[in-house]
């Protein structure tokens, strides 16, 4: 690239090649604006003059701000300016990964305005292909035998560059390195002295501890390169907390691509900041209104208390008295780490897993906290005595009080937002995680359990509610209900219609057996097994909605023509004397598409019709959704209907999979059938439309299909790989999430199938994590509420957290452009009269403390550890409320004196 091709240049001219406002098709750069899109093209722009200027920018926005468009804005540019231009991406893990190569996608569908064959074809599609390598050794030969231009790897990768087998030698740091120099010569070898043209580090502070002893840290300075050999010719930062720890994390980030002390020689952050960095603070859209995060931040303190609970106060007690007791043989300071105690979170009574990996946490310490807590060997006594008296195991309050926040007190009969279901959890302690996802599993059954015995009309209902639970909410005590009652004697027969149990029974009776003890018992009734008690009547009423052999598949189709037609015609297999249903109906849409295309019918399919047209759930739903679904609906349908196609088959597969809709569509089948004696198929299903006619309204499956259509688009295009328009494909992760809650740690496998349920109306409502999640992750369309049920390190980890939930174009943005004025619950949940309590209290002063330096990333260090002897009385008092009339001032805006709008 020519040196003037690194002008500086304006928002102006960022703004002529890209929108960063999608909802406006002719959207313009104002810079006496405030919105985000005004403020993400300056972001361009400053950072493009920063890296012209010093070869190094920094981009410290805060969390939520569209760090990562900003940087797609910057790589655009530069393919603009030089077409065969290398770029990598360094991210956290390869989840992190697919989220660049997904929004990479989606800047160039819907953002990038320039026509450039070069950057994307007539269809918006990248010219340059997103190669993605989770190997360092696999990125080098990809480099040389490929030839691309967009490649990203892991941050994770520098850490496996020694062999796990060989990790105990010594010396690994030294090995890592001499690994990752030989790398980056092989590289430099391919692509020519100049390198890459632009290197992207996403969550940056991963490199904070540059002098620490670590693989990753040794392999980073080598494979980075030095003065004169760098891998890069320029490289972007990025991260909303420069300054994690300490001031000095800046200076220490720095340092792996210049040398901070030739603009600061003491290390002064606020100098290398100003030379380097942008960093603004996040403003939302409401409603006639901009609002910054301590305008609707509401952070709760929830007390968990001992009452009507002797035996656990008993075993609390014991335990605090050998806790002082450690702690003062120990040193007179009565200091301890913050989430360092497992007794704070857990009574340990669930296997520790292996700790965090490195890819996982941001800092050596963390990574040996889930095993080397200093009461983890006295809690296990006492618990192992506690069960040795009692036969069991001690309760934690702690526990009791964040399932009671979790779980709706009425799941099925108090008509309210979906939202309001979704809970973020943080934890700590490996024992926690699984517990508490357990607990929360076990509030749901209870209730699923009680609306499931009300439909059957049990004449004990509290009898038989309480022998369900005694057995474990097993599958022979159903069946011998269902037998008992004798009221789907037709429905039986019926049911030796149904082929054997489908693929996504395989999958679902293929989970782990330790998983099974957490989740959802319920839920499981609906699932074929392959031995035992292999069906339940809840299998052969959820196969009825979902098989297309079975007329009632038909009521959760879509209607004929995506709004409220009805359906006229099935088919019949004339060699095997069955009948289709599902098949007929969606072929009969099929044939209402602009490009459709004749049938090829086989000879042996004949068409029926009706006795009487037959409607489905969908198009009953259609007149009853808000006017702003029905215009989705229809714009969907007239521009391309593969898009509302798709839809049916993600809210079919959620309803029957991953949703208490199934819960409610069997209690109706179940109410119904009670009261039904007609043999007869086809009056069977219309008197049974009939019949739930009335219950539509405020049912579950209005509220899913609403939320369906609402955040559809943005599930398609933001959270999953799986495009808006290709209904082929199936929704096989919604499949596997049959539980309420579920939980993401260092073992977790598939955790994009977490991100999509989370993200979605369905399962899980209830997300509990480790650091695992803790960055890079979008969980922000659905829940505006967060737990701490284990503590942070530090305010900055506390704030990447929170920063999950709190992004822009998230649930709490449309509320506050729905309302005007909205909440984002943080709780704090704590043990009363405890040193839990002394825990919460230091860490909540200090936080609020330190909340404005870290916003202006000015503050020196934060100390993890809690002095008790500090005075914490009125703490309650730092726990934010909303203020409406704050406005923090932006600590570093972009800036563009001398820039110029060079001719495209």
């Amino acid at each position: 690239m020519k040196p003037d091709n690194w002008k500086a240049i304006t928002p102006q001219a960022v703004a002529e090649k890209m929108s960063f406002d999608a909802s406006q098709d002719n959207w313009q750069y104002d810079a006496q604006e405030s919105s985000m899109a005004a403020r993400q093209a300056e972001g361009v722009a400053g950072l493009w003059n920063i890296l012209a200027k010093r070869r190094l920018a920094l981009l410290a926005d805060e969390v939520g701000m569209g760090k990562t468009f900003q940087a797609i804005g910057v790589m655009l540019q530069l393919w603009h300016k030089k077409p065969d231009a290398k770029i990598l991406i360094l991210a956290p893990n390869k989840d992190i990964c697919l989220h660049w190569k997904r929004e990479y996608k989606t800047f160039l569908l819907h953002h990038y305005r320039a026509k450039n064959s070069k950057i994307c074809n007539a269809q918006r599609e990248p010219v340059h292909e997103a190669r993605i390598f989770t190997r360092l050794p696999e990125l080098e030969q990809d480099i040389r035998e490929s030839r691309g231009n967009f490649y990203l790897t892991t941050i994770h990768s520098l850490s496996g560059l020694v062999p796990e087998w060989e990790k105990k030698e010594q010396n690994v740091q030294e090995r890592a390195a001499r690994q990752a120099a030989k790398i980056h010569a092989q590289i430099k070898a391919t692509l020519g002295e100049q390198g890459f043209d632009l290197i992207i580090i996403d969550e940056a502070h991963y490199f904070r501890n540059r002098d620490g002893k670590s693989q990753r840290a040794a392999a980073a300075k080598r494979f980075f390169g030095e003065d004169d050999n760098r891998l890069g010719q320029r490289t972007l930062l990025l991260t909303a907390t420069p300054n994690h720890s300490s001031s000095r994390n800046v200076a220490d980030i720095l340092r792996y691509f210049v040398d901070p002390d030739a603009i600061s020689p003491d290390g002064d952050a606020k100098t290398l900041l100003k030379t380097f960095a942008i960093r603004r603070l996040r403003q939302m859209q409401g409603k006639g209104v901009t609002n910054n995060k301590y305008n609707y931040r509401h952070e709760q303190a929830t007390a968990a208390d001992f009452t009507d609970n002797p035996d656990a106060e008993l075993f609390f007690a014991l335990y605090q008295r050998e806790l002082v007791k450690t702690l003062g043989a120990k040193g007179e300071r009565r200091q301890f780490q913050y989430g360092y105690l497992e007794g704070f979170e857990s009574t340990g009574i669930v296997a520790k897993e292996d700790s965090e990996s490195g890819e996982e946490n941001s800092d050596d310490m963390a990574k040996d906290a889930f095993h080397q807590a200093p009461d983890s060997r006295l809690l296990a006594e006492l618990t192992q005595a506690f069960q040795d008296i009692y036969h069991r195991f001690p309760d934690h309050p702690k526990y009791g009080a964040l399932v009671k926040q979790c779980v709706p007190e009425q799941l099925f009969t108090a008509p309210r937002p979906l939202y309001r279901d979704k809970h973020l959890v943080f934890v700590r302690r490996i024992p926690s995680v699984r517990e508490i996802t357990q607990r929360v599993n076990a509030e749901y059954d209870e209730l699923m359990a009680r609306e499931i015995i009300a439909a059957w009309g049990v004449e004990s209902p509290d009898e038989t509610l309480k022998a369900w639970r005694k057995s474990g909410w097993s599958r022979k005590y159903f069946n011998r209900l269902t037998q008992a009652a004798h009221v789907l004697q037709e429905a039986s027969e019926f049911i030796d219609d149904e082929a054997e149990s489908s693929d996504d029974d395989e999958e679902l009776n293929e989970r782990k057996q330790n998983e099974l003890k957490l989740s959802s018992k319920i839920a499981d009734l609906f699932v074929v097994k392959k031995s035992g008690e292999k069906r339940t009547d809840c299998t052969n009423v959820s196969q009825r909605f979902r098989r297309a052999e079975s007329l009632f598949s038909l009521f959760l189709e879509p209607a004929a023509d995506y709004c409220c037609a009805q359906y006229a015609t099935y088919y019949r297999l004339t060699d095997r004397q069955r009948d289709n249903f599902g098949d007929a109906a969606r072929d009969v849409r099929l044939q209402t598409w602009p490009t459709a295309q004749p049938l090829a019918r086989s000879e042996k399919v004949q068409e029926n019709r009706y006795e009487q047209p037959l409607q489905t759930a969908w198009g009953m739903m259609f007149p009853l959704l808000p006017a702003h679904c029905q215009q989705q609906l229809r714009h969907w349908q007239a521009s391309n209907p593969a898009i509302v196609e798709n839809l049916a088959n993600y809210l079919k597969t959620g309803y029957i999979f991953a949703s208490p809709v199934m819960i409610e569509l069997y209690c109706w089948f179940i109410r119904f059938s009670r009261q039904s004696t007609t043999s007869d198929v086809q009056k069977r299903y219309r008197d049974f439309t009939a019949s739930i006619a009335d219950k539509l309204p405020g049912s579950l499956l209005l509220r899913y299909f609403i939320n369906g259509i609402e955040t559809f688009e943005a599930m398609c295009e933001k959270i999953t790989d799986h495009p808006l328009a290709d209904w082929k494909t199936p929704w096989r992760e919604l499949t596997s999430l049959s539980s309420p809650a579920w939980y993401a740690s260092g073992q977790t496998d598939n955790r994009q199938r977490l991100i999509l349920g989370f993200n979605s109306p369905f399962y899980p409502n209830v997300l509990v994590a480790t650091s695992v999640f803790q960055e890079g992750v979008n969980l922000h369309l659905q829940c505006n509420q967060v737990h701490h049920y284990g503590i942070a390190w530090t305010p900055g980890d506390n704030e990447q957290r929170v920063g999950r939930v709190d992004r822009l174009f998230g649930r709490v943005n449309h509320l506050l452009k729905e309302h005007g004025t909205t909440e984002l619950r943080i709780h704090y949940p704590y043990l009363a009269q405890s040193l839990d309590q002394d825990q919460l209290a230091a860490f909540i002063q200090h936080k609020r403390n330190f909340e404005a330096k870290l916003d202006a990333c000015d503050f020196d260090q934060f100390s993890r550890e809690i002095n008790l002897n500090d005075e914490t009385g009125g703490w309650e008092a730092a726990l934010r409320k909303p203020q409406a009339d704050l406005k923090p001032v932006d600590p570093y805006p972009a800036a563009f004196a001398g820039a110029t709008d060079p001719a495209k």
